[in-house]
């Protein structure tokens, strides 16, 4: 009961107070005095401030909608802040403020950032502007008849001039040269004309290298990693280009060839190949088709026991009459059966040993094989026909040898040049021995449909495949004139 009355007592006193202070204002003090006539709120004291609200700049511009005259204390550049109604102000501050006026020049000494129209969030960058209301931001402004001398100064002082050229368009000219770089792409892009580089004098370059261009060139392309593309279309989408310029070019994806418009002719014409060539390697792991990037050769590969073998012949060199003797002339030279090139196309070539070896002795040479693969060695030999038919179980043993070895390493074809006349083999493992004949010591073409020879790299040592015996021949003495196939075995 006591608590009650004690409350109404103080409300009470606070509304004869609010009364009063309609009438004369409030005092706020320690020592009983009365407020100052002029004075709504008088405040005094010898030992105390006052504190108005702290707030950071989101905040202040957060304050649903503010008197005019709100006062604040801005923590984020400790200074007192106003609303008139528009905007938040700066109370001014004493001569060390940020902007000093010297004469008709202003500047700042403010190490923070600077924000222009960011009255909704804080400055980003040194100097931030903000496009607020769709308004306009920056311009620049140099006289003559399109703002010629309108300049933007970086680094050492060297001008770069931004200005009209002609009406409406952008020119950006450098006092000293203009360089555009960049760790990412760069895009030019025009979405409703032609882009246009006009060069009067000197080279346009695109280049992997800071160098100059050639001089005769209006565009020099030159890099040592990447060609140039042009464009690339079906015989249809050519057909369709209107009104094609003279010299126009195009690489036709139909027929795989370079097409040049001739305005004389009115057609497209076709850019003829020479006969040279360059080839890449496709071979990856043992079972792909190897590519031989010298003459665009390409060959079945198979995997026995571990090694990864050619499984059709060498067919690499210029082809000479089996009259004659292959020769360390620099050229590769190989005879084909029967002096045909089919025979070549078929079955290989055939090679005396030292043109093989490209007159090199060691065992394991690369000789003719293509890069990362080399002549088989006698012992790779045995390790392949061992595992093939365990009955060949003595590396030095000559003649023929095991049992069945020769006809699972056959293929199975017969009945035409190319193949076996009889017996052909099982092809167990894919290695494909075809009877690809021999070139014989008086210079002509033996062993067709009946005959495979192939040359090791050790001297002289080679193996035979015969259509009447299911066994494998090793021979440690063959005359090295005689024109014998070729498996290479990679490396």
């Amino acid at each position: 009961m006591k608590t009650h009355q004690f409350l109404l007592l103080i409300s009470g006193m606070i509304l004869i107070s609010l009364n009063n202070v309609q009438a004369q204002g409030i005092s706020l003090n320690d020592d009983g005095a009365d407020p100052h006539p002029s004075a709504m709120l008088d405040i005094q004291s010898n030992t105390k401030g006052l504190l108005i609200p702290r707030v950071n700049f989101l905040e202040m511009f957060q304050i649903s909608n503010p008197a005019i005259g709100l006062l604040v204390y801005c923590t984020s550049d400790n200074h007192f802040y106003f609303y008139n109604g528009g905007t938040w102000n700066e109370v001014g501050g004493d001569a060390d403020d940020d902007w000093t006026l010297d004469g008709n020049n202003m500047y700042s000494n403010n190490s923070a950032f600077i924000g222009i129209g960011t009255t909704n969030f804080l400055p980003t960058h040194k100097l931030t502007i903000e496009n607020s209301d769709g308004e306009n931001v920056l311009r620049l402004i140099g006289d003559g008849s399109f703002g010629e001398n309108a300049k933007i100064n970086f680094g050492d002082g060297d001008y770069v001039y931004l200005h009209e050229f002609f009406d409406d368009k952008l020119l950006m000219y450098g006092n000293g040269g203009l360089a555009l770089a960049s760790n990412y792409d760069i895009e030019v892009q025009s979405g409703y004309g032609n882009i246009q580089v006009y060069i009067p004098e000197g080279t346009m370059s695109v280049k992997d290298d800071p160098s100059a261009g050639e001089a005769s060139a209006v565009l020099d392309v030159n890099s040592s990693t990447k060609g140039m593309l042009i464009p690339r279309m079906s015989v249809e989408q050519i057909s369709a280009i209107s009104d094609p310029a003279d010299g126009l070019q195009v690489y036709n994806t139909t027929a795989g060839k370079i097409y040049i418009f001739v305005g004389n002719d009115n057609c497209w014409r076709e850019v003829s190949y020479g006969t040279g060539a360059i080839y890449f390697q496709t071979f990856e792991t043992c079972g792909d088709v190897l590519t031989d990037t010298r003459d665009g050769q390409t060959y079945s590969t198979v995997e026995i026991n571990g090694q990864c073998w050619m499984a059709e012949n060498l067919n690499y060199g210029t082809m000479i009459s089996t009259s004659s003797y292959q020769n360390n002339n620099s050229t590769p030279e190989k005879y084909c059966l029967n002096n045909s090139t089919s025979y070549c196309d078929q079955l290989g070539g055939l090679y005396m040993w030292s043109e093989l070896m490209d007159y090199n002795s060691t065992p394991g040479s690369q000789g003719m094989c293509p890069d990362g693969w080399h002549v088989p060695t006698d012992t790779e030999w045995y390790t392949m026909e061992n595992y093939v038919d365990p009955g060949i179980n003595n590396p030095n043993a000559t003649g023929w040898r095991g049992s069945t070895g020769g006809k699972m390493l056959k293929s199975t074809q017969t009945g035409s040049p190319y193949n076996w006349t009889s017996n052909p083999g099982t092809d167990d493992y894919g290695f494909t021995v075809r009877p690809g004949g021999y070139r014989n010591s008086s210079g002509y073409s033996s062993g067709t449909g009946t005959n495979a020879a192939f040359w090791t790299s050790t001297q002289l040592h080679n193996r035979e495949f015969y259509y009447g015996y299911n066994q494998i021949f090793r021979s440690t003495s063959a005359s090295g004139i005689f024109g014998f196939s070729a498996r290479c075995i990679k490396d």
